[in-house]
């Protein structure tokens, strides 16, 4: 049964490492389903990320409400769009709470964004 639960609320938290990002770097974090489908998002500049700080937890708005056995094989995609250049070495933490009180989660540590493609964006998946 714990896979039928819905999910109620997510949100992430950054730590940024040894480079900062700036403040007019907007950053979008898109959780998706494994067909693609978003079902939750935030999109904002946040300010600046100061090195060997952490930032956050910051709620994603969900778009739409899947179930957690849905979940299991989505992914988390993390992107910048700087104004002008800018690299952010940085560790982030994804929670998803379901109506059930369970939790699925997605992180990773040594990441790096900049403002050169592809390393504008890295997805992950959730476990």
């Amino acid at each position: 049964m714990p896979d039928t639960a819905i999910l109620t609320r997510a949100s992430i938290t950054f730590q940024t490492n040894d480079d900062d990002k700036d403040a007019d770097t907007e950053l979008i974090v898109t959780v998706k389903l494994i067909d693609g489908t978003p079902i939750a998002r935030i999109d904002n500049n946040f300010g600046n990320f100061k090195n060997n700080t952490e930032s956050g937890p910051y709620d994603l708005q969900i778009v739409s409400a899947p179930t957690k056995g849905e979940l299991k094989t989505g992914s988390v995609y993390i992107r910048i769009q700087p104004n002008g250049s800018d690299t952010w070495r940085f560790n982030f933490f994804l929670d998803l709470y379901f109506d059930d009180r369970t939790h699925l989660i997605a992180r990773a540590n040594g990441l790096h964004l900049t403002e050169s493609p592809p390393q504008q964006e890295q997805s992950f998946g959730i476990e």
